[in-house]
């Protein structure tokens, strides 16, 4: 029987082959499921939500359940890390909802058409510290202490998964301007923003960009992580013009998986939303060197076509099936993936395990990868 090390060591080996677009011992697993395993575990979400080092343990104890895992996307699970990503505040179940139910953006217009001149003028840090403590922070909460305590435990959290033999797949987050932007100032504000004054939006963008690729190369030299996990969602060109994405998503994009690239992290593009007409602009990134995950919005198929033989692709069993499909049709689907996708495939979910997934589908997922 192999020791912990031994697996860890077979599985960051498999995961490396297929980021390499070489050919493994057998197509690996990696995943990500964080109210599923709350559930599946009999946590309260309310506790599970707000604990890094309860989420760690949780998810861990059911990663090591399910059969021949090896990696997880994040450690651990903090909702807090998603007003700073979005801008946007968060409902809380057991505060803000019953238990039970699943966390929740609140997005409204917090960030106001000025505090595009505050960025332009004093910097994007300027901007979030001021924007987190009065726009973000209750006296109870405060937003920038808990995103130091979660910085402070990731690290621990990844030896846990390496001492139980699971690689930690991208621990670190990101994104571009425009996805924070159209958390805070909403969506349909946002998109005004884009046709009234798009050269005060891209000021904004621009003025940003050099503190957040600054702070990202010092998270990335502190942590030392596998891959960084770029966040993609309405940044997807189906919600825009090709002038309009080319102009506010794409340079902004490219900028920040170069960074990470130089850093010498994998970049996994975490993308939402259908990409399909995107797709080509990302052959202009290094190859092997990035993975490109979808929600099963964009057809899988698509992304091979076109990126197949570029760019390791990650997904995409949909969440529909894992929660209301059988364990049969879970395992075919993901056979035949294995089978039509070749080298350069990572076998995982689309975007999230849902809360509501049966467990045999999950595990015959998970199964479909090594034929047990």
């Amino acid at each position: 029987m192999k020791t912990t090390i031994e697996k860890y060591n077979d599985s960051l080996k498999r995961i490396n082959a297929a980021v390499a677009l070489e050919k493994a011992d057998r197509t690996p697993v990696v995943l990500m499921g964080d109210a599923f395993f709350a559930n599946q575990l009999g946590v309260k979400l309310s506790e599970f939500c707000i604990s890094s080092e309860l989420s760690n343990q949780t998810q861990l104890k059911g990663v090591l359940s399910l059969g021949e895992v090896d990696g997880i996307e994040m450690p651990h699970m903090n909702v807090n890390v998603f007003p700073a990503a979005w801008l946007a505040n968060i409902k809380i179940p057991g505060r803000d909802l019953k238990e039970g139910t699943l966390w929740q953006m609140d997005e409204k217009e917090l960030m106001k058409v000025e505090d595009y001149d505050t960025i332009i003028e004093k910097g994007w840090n300027y901007f979030f510290v001021d924007y987190a403590i009065n726009r973000l922070s209750t006296p109870e909460n405060n937003l920038l202490e808990k995103l130091q305590s979660i910085g402070k435990f990731t690290p621990k959290a990844i030896k846990n998964y390496k001492d139980a033999g699971i690689v930690t797949f991208s621990p670190l987050g990101t994104g571009i301007p425009f996805e924070s932007f159209t958390g805070g100032r909403s969506m349909v504000k946002f998109s005004r923003d884009l046709f009234k004054i798009p050269d005060k939006v891209q000021a904004a963008m621009d003025a940003a960009m050099p503190e957040l690729l600054e702070g990202l190369r010092q998270q990335i030299r502190a942590v030392k992580p596998y891959g960084v996990w770029f966040n993609g969602m309405r940044g997807a060109s189906e919600f825009m013009s090709r002038k309009i994405w080319e102009r506010f998503v794409w340079p902004y994009t490219k900028k920040l998986a170069k960074t990470i690239i130089e850093e010498g992290a994998i970049c996994y593009f975490h993308m939402d939303a259908n990409w399909e007409r995107d797709l080509e602009f990302f052959r202009s990134l290094p190859k092997g060197k990035c993975v490109f995950g979808t929600d099963h919005a964009t057809d899988i198929y698509k992304i091979k076509e076109i990126l197949g033989d570029h760019m390791c692709i990650m997904g995409d069993v949909p969440a529909a099936m894992l929660a209301i499909g059988t364990s049969d049709e879970v395992y075919d689907y993901s056979t035949k993936l294995i089978k039509d996708m070749g080298n350069g495939f990572i076998l995982s979910q689309g975007c999230d395990i849902p809360p509501n997934a049966k467990l045999e589908n999950v595990k015959a997922m998970v199964a479909a990868a090594s034929g047990k």
